[in-house]
């Protein structure tokens, strides 16, 4: 237990490459939506251009997800008890199958082949459903962890989201595939099925983790306990009854529900604005700005997605997407890679007897920093790329370069770490 944290279980934490597996493969599937933006031609002209598709699936079911799973292996030993029956054998398999899946439907997509649809969906589900599986069983049978947090909930929550999302995707596969009759329109069903991903799954995950990680990582006061209680459960309930609306063609409350989880979303990331700029840190890091510009491309991704409620223009959509998947998550999950990352390193060679370096040392600031600043650079060229395809390919050039920098800062780490076990 760390005086610091009480509550938060250390000594329950995996082997390392549990969560390191998922973590050096994600930045590989932005790579490729790089590539898909590079090569593909007017991908950012409309959501559902092949390319488009292909890159959201590439970044949502690829990076996203990998990171995402990777942390809960983390996460949910140290928060909530859970503890993984063989956890390395879940990682493997899930790391295995969830890679595999995405790799799958997003050729599938960018080539019309509607076996890789669905079999990557399938693929995907399988890993999913490992994980879920093995959360479950771990929850079942492992002791609570008393924290003064309402995060282990959040956590659960935000599985839930998860599996509500791998079945609508799995649906949607089927529908395009094999021309299965869905009870809703496919622009419904898919709308269902994105909303559930970036928000049930994706929103509830970041909530849910930075209720621990920011007042931990960015100094900050932590979180009202009164917004933490509701604010997972207010979503989740807005959610279903936003869903129930739009499946009974219920035009009014549907909208009245779709500004209300907007606003909901948007509460969360001013909150965390508000609250970094009382951080105790003398001088901010560059994950720390990181994080900042993140909640303010949810912000922006936001106001997007409301206009595109008043204003059916293909662009915002578009807009939208690109501010909330790259500019929001993609900000907010490189900033906590930047922290969770050596954290871990330092954490595993301390647990081994080993005198650990400064978590500086084991990763610089000066390499973090600049690939930060090339983030930053990716997503205005996204923004104008929207607009102009030629645009849209340099920013697919330097979103290759921007995740191929991550994955070598995430090796550096990996490198200083051996380097510490033989000094």
């Amino acid at each position: 237990m760390s005086s610091a944290n009480p509550g938060l279980a250390y000594e329950d934490t995996p082997p390392l490459s549990a969560p390191l597996r998922f973590f050096l493969t994600a930045p590989l599937f932005g790579l490729c939506a790089g590539l898909v933006l590079l090569l593909g031609d007017g991908v950012l002209s409309s959501r559902w251009t092949p390319g488009a598709l292909a890159a959201v699936h590439l970044f949502a079911a690829g990076f996203m997800l990998q990171v995402m799973i990777g942390a809960l292996q983390q996460i949910l030993p140290v928060v909530a008890g859970v503890r993984f029956p063989a956890a390395l054998g879940v990682a493997g398999s899930s790391h295995a199958l969830l890679t595999l899946g995405a790799m799958g439907l997003a050729g599938g997509l960018a080539f019309g082949r509607p076996d890789a649809i669905i079999g990557g969906a399938v693929l995907l589900l399988g890993g999913i459903g490992i994980f879920l599986v093995a959360a479950l069983a771990g929850l079942i049978r492992s002791p609570s962890v008393k924290i003064a947090s309402h995060a282990p909930r959040d956590l659960r929550l935000a599985m839930a989201g998860l599996a509500v999302t791998a079945v609508l995707g799995v649906a949607l596969a089927l529908a395009i595939g094999r021309g299965v009759v869905l009870p809703l329109p496919l622009p419904q069903a898919v709308d269902l099925h994105a909303t559930w991903g970036w928000l049930g799954w994706g929103g509830i995950l970041l909530a849910a983790t930075s209720w621990v990680v920011v007042p931990m990582f960015q100094i900050t006061p932590g979180y009202p306990a009164r917004f933490t209680r509701w604010w997972g459960p207010g979503v989740l309930a807005g959610l279903v009854s936003w869903s129930l609306a739009r499946a009974l063609g219920a035009d009014g409350a549907s909208s009245v529900l779709g500004v209300t989880l907007v606003l909901g979303f948007a509460a969360f990331a001013l909150l965390t604005l508000r609250l970094q700029s009382r951080t105790r840190r003398s001088t901010p890091d560059a994950p720390f700005r990181a994080f900042r510009m993140a909640m303010l491309a949810i912000l922006a991704g936001l106001a997007a997605l409301s206009c595109n409620l008043a204003d059916d223009a293909e662009h915002w959509s578009v807009l939208a997407g690109v501010l909330i998947l790259h500019g929001g998550f993609g900000g907010a999950i490189s900033a906590m890679l930047y922290k969770i990352v050596p954290f871990l390193a330092w954490l595993h060679l301390t647990q081994a007897g080993i005198r650990a370096p400064n978590m500086k040392k084991l990763l610089p600031d000066t390499p973090v920093r600049r690939q930060l600043a090339l983030h930053l650079a990716v997503l205005a060229a996204l923004v104008l790329g929207v607009f102009a395809d030629s645009i849209a390919r340099i920013a697919g050039l330097l979103m290759i370069t921007e995740f191929g920098w991550l994955l070598l800062n995430m090796l550096r780490v990996l490198h200083n770490l051996k380097r510490a076990r033989h000094t």
